[in-house]
């Protein structure tokens, strides 16, 4: 979905960006943020180049409550660079005028209409290493003291998530229950392990327009119309990998609220796909945010602390050691692995986010998952549970992936046999070609609505063909959330470090493993000085048709 002028594939850090640079961008955010004024007022950039998203792009979304009924509205409020002048206003002498060209255009944004007593949030997301909140930022949480998040933050968040949840409860805000994809499986949440990374429920998924390389707006139906060649430009977030490529390859379809900022009137956001995500745990149990997460570390230590305040912005329960475990996190990311390996059909058929570096969804997803599973600065699951990194990649002389293996032997002896929410696969290592015609069609889509949220089902899926053998027999007993005790297999069931067959290194994508119990391997510095554990961006070289049909600039994370 974004251009990007390098594609980067080095260790395990497979970064979603093929350019992450190492700025600290600066966001201003303006006087009464809360308020219909302050949303229509653009947030301002230094530090950061605004009109080049894929690389430092920075990203705002408000979630608005009323309270009296439980109606959601979404409202992207407009960021630009700082000197900006708005379209219409600029000088006509030539002096002037050639210095607004430089520094740029921003048109207008629309102002929105707030109900009585609305409850506003505010979430951040960034194409940049570090975003930093400047100005007005009472209510606002960047990260703890000076060890800010990195690609996030939010305003108020706590309180929208709060208000939001006893609007539910209440029967006022009605949720559609995810319902059931292709195969009868059920479709995943942000909170599911099947579909979660090292850094979950991270960015957003707000759009703007980009209008003759020079002008910023808001992606709103009227600024669409005016404007048919302008790009649509987006943040790299899990929430638009989940809604844009991962839902419609299932059958699935993306929870979504009026938005006057979107430019069909309605769009997915962080704040409503993880309120879903919270009254509809997965079968497999709720993935939460662990204190192995990059995002959440301080100095490359663990920070309870800023685990909690980044939870607080999610709406996720607060953590403890023990339901933010890291080993028990690790135990329960292996679903990831089963689950793409168990579609391997429908995704080898979906389009590739990121065709600079992956193929198609199935690759994609199997790079995706070994980055994240994998030794620091990933989730560091290798070294924790001391085994090799199940994902074999294969890749190109341009350095894209074009097959993957993924070892589900591994995966299974980790969850001590016991696939969750996902199928069985029969052949415990199956590699997808890029060539390969998959032939798996889409099933049914999900049920519309639920007033009474209840845990999503969970089957299997047996919608693999040609060197994929799979079985549709699997189990829907949960495993627990991740505070829950899951015993790590003998090493008779996990090939440990340094025994059995490796995995290996294909290309140039180096899988890596720990040289003994805890003991992470070392391995090379994060590529172009982005931050600690950030790979994810997926605009390479090619566009996406998104969720409204433009051509998306964007980078996933």
């Amino acid at each position: 979905m974004r251009y990007s002028t390098r594609l980067c594939i080095s260790v395990t850090l497979l970064s979603w960006v093929g350019v992450v640079r190492s700025q600290n961008c600066q966001l201003q955010v303006p006087a009464d943020p809360l308020t219909a004024k302050g949303l229509a007022t653009p947030y301002m950039l230094t530090g950061c180049n605004q009109l080049d998203f894929a690389n430092q792009g920075a990203f705002v979304e408000a979630a608005i409550l009323d309270p009296a009924t439980g109606n959601i509205h979404i409202y992207n409020p407009l960021v630009i660079n700082a000197g900006m002048v708005p379209t219409g206003n600029n000088q006509n002498n030539n002096q002037n005028a050639q210095r607004d060209a430089a520094t740029g255009f921003f048109i207008p944004p629309i102002v929105p209409t707030l109900p009585n007593n609305a409850v506003v949030g505010i979430w951040f997301g960034s194409n940049a290493a570090m975003l930093t909140l400047t100005g007005n930022t009472g209510g606002c949480v960047n990260g703890l003291g000076n060890s800010v998040f990195g690609q996030f933050a939010h305003c108020n968040g706590q309180a929208w998530f709060n208000a939001a949840k006893t609007a539910v409860n209440n029967g006022l805000t009605k949720l559609p229950a995810p319902g059931t994809g292709s195969g009868g499986q059920g479709c995943p949440t942000t909170h599911d392990f099947r579909i979660v990374d090292q850094d979950q429920s991270d960015n957003v998924v707000t759009t703007y327009l980009l209008i003759g390389n020079n002008t910023l707006a808001q992606n709103t139906p009227a600024n669409t119309k005016a404007n048919p060649s302008a790009k649509e430009l987006s943040n790299a977030s899990d929430n638009a990998l989940l809604n844009v490529f991962i839902y419609p390859s299932l059958g699935c379809a993306p929870y979504q609220n009026p938005c006057t900022t979107c430019p069909t009137g309605n769009g997915p956001a962080l704040a409503t796909d993880e309120l879903l995500a919270n009254f509809f745990p997965p079968a497999g149990g709720s993935a939460l945010v662990p204190l192995n997460d990059p995002m959440v570390l301080v100095n490359g230590q663990q920070s309870l602390d800023k685990v909690n305040l980044y939870r607080e912005g999610t709406g996720q329960p607060q953590a403890d050691n023990n339901n933010a475990s890291a080993m028990t996190y690790c135990q329960q990311i292996v679903q990831g692995g089963i689950f793409v390996n168990g579609n391997q059909g429908l995704f080898t058929n979906a389009g590739s986010p990121a065709a600079g570096m992956a193929n198609n969804l199935f690759t994609f997803l199997a790079m995706r998952f070994s980055a994240s599973f994998g030794p620091a600065p990933g989730l560091g699951c290798t070294a924790l549970l001391n085994v090799m990194n199940p994902v074999t990649l294969t890749t190109d002389g341009n350095g894209v992936v074009t097959a993957a293996t993924i070892n589900t032997q591994i995966l299974q002896g980790i969850m001590g046999n016991n696939v969750t929410a996902t199928q069985s696969v029969s052949n415990v290592a199956s590699t997808a070609a890029s060539s390969g015609s998959a032939g798996a069609t889409n099933a049914a889509s999900p049920s519309a609505t639920s007033s009474v949220p209840s845990a999503a089902p969970s089957s299997a899926s047996g919608n693999t063909t040609n060197s994929v053998t799979a079985t549709s027999s699997s189990t829907s007993t949960a495993t627990g959330a991740i505070g829950s005790t899951t015993s790590v297999p003998t090493s008779s069931a996990i090939p440990p470090c340094g025994t059995g067959s490796a995995t290996g290194t294909v290309t140039d994508t180096t899988i890596g493993c720990s040289t003994q119990a805890g003991t992470p391997s070392a391995s090379p510095s994060k590529p172009h000085g982005g931050r600690h554990g950030e790979w994810k961006n997926w605009n390479n070289g090619g566009s996406k048709r998104s969720l409204d049909g433009k051509n998306r600039i964007a980078s996933f994370h």
